[in-house]
């Protein structure tokens, strides 16, 4: 989905409980926290040329952590703005071996354990490549979703084919707690839509054809809009409903506001 150029604050209405005026700015092309999460698997030299090309797209102020994820998940690289290490952490991260089907929820939750408090002026991205279902997580969609929204955290998915439909994928059940019996354990929640968690947190998801899907993610992510508004105390924790102004309709007829938590 194209990003919307041109857009100002005479384009925007604001709708909501103590929502004070008209918006009061906008900002892109923000330096961002970028958190590369990378399903822990083989795939040759593609995340060779993919890290490649992701380096040279981001912008002077930008850091990048790296993890990659399975059943469980592994740190590969603290926040840097070093290309070469960035470079580095993506492919070393993305040479497993692993046959056990992986889940990508806890992933995201081990991701944003990554990012420190909001910091004005700066965006907060999760760059995921991995599979577009998560199988078998103790976390619901809503429940993730609400957390990315409540830390400012958008993800984007580069949806990489299933491995379980080309090889033989082992089912892992989560590790028990002392001596549990399966009555105890917590209930497994089945299989959910990664595709759906990226949506609901104002990021995107699409399958990836070539090396430049990383780079991608950081051209749509400069062009991604963030709002400035006032908004009485007592109503901060709720966000208002942003739409096109009557004119910007006109001008852009079949635009839509998308945003986290908006489909």
């Amino acid at each position: 989905m194209e990003p919307v150029r041109g857009l100002t604050v005479e384009d925007l209405r604001l709708s909501g409980k103590g929502v004070e005026g008209p918006p009061m700015g906008l900002a892109s092309a923000l330096p961002a926290d970028i958190a590369v999460l990378i399903e822990d698997r083989s795939r040759g030299g593609l995340i060779a040329g993919a890290a490649d090309l992701f380096v040279k797209s981001l912008l002077p102020g930008d850091r990048v952590a790296v993890m990659t994820y399975g059943v469980s998940t592994k740190r590969q690289l603290a926040w840097s703005s070093d290309p070469n290490a960035i470079r580095l952490a993506m492919e070393k991260g993305a040479d497993g071996l692993s046959l056990q089907i992986a889940r990508p929820f806890y992933g995201v939750v081990d991701a944003l354990k990554l990012f420190d408090k909001p910091v004005a002026g700066r965006q907060r991205v999760i760059f995921m490549l991995g599979d577009d279902l998560d199988n078998g997580s103790q976390i619901r969609v809503e429940q993730l979703a609400a957390n990315l929204i409540e830390e400012r955290v958008t993800l984007d998915l580069a949806i990489d084919p299933a491995p379980q439909r080309f090889i033989p994928r082992v089912n892992v059940r989560p590790p028990t707690v002392g001596n549990d019996s399966p009555a105890m354990r917590q209930p497994l929640v089945g299989q959910q839509s990664v595709l759906a968690l990226a949506e609901a947190s104002g990021g995107t998801a699409e399958k990836y054809v070539r090396a430049e899907f990383f780079a991608a993610m950081r051209e749509r992510q400069k062009q991604r809009v963030t709002l400035v508004y006032c908004v009485e105390k007592k109503h901060a924790d709720q966000a208002p409903a942003v739409e096109l102004s009557d004119q910007a309709k006109l001008k852009w007829p079949d635009v839509e506001v998308r945003g986290p938590g908006r489909k």
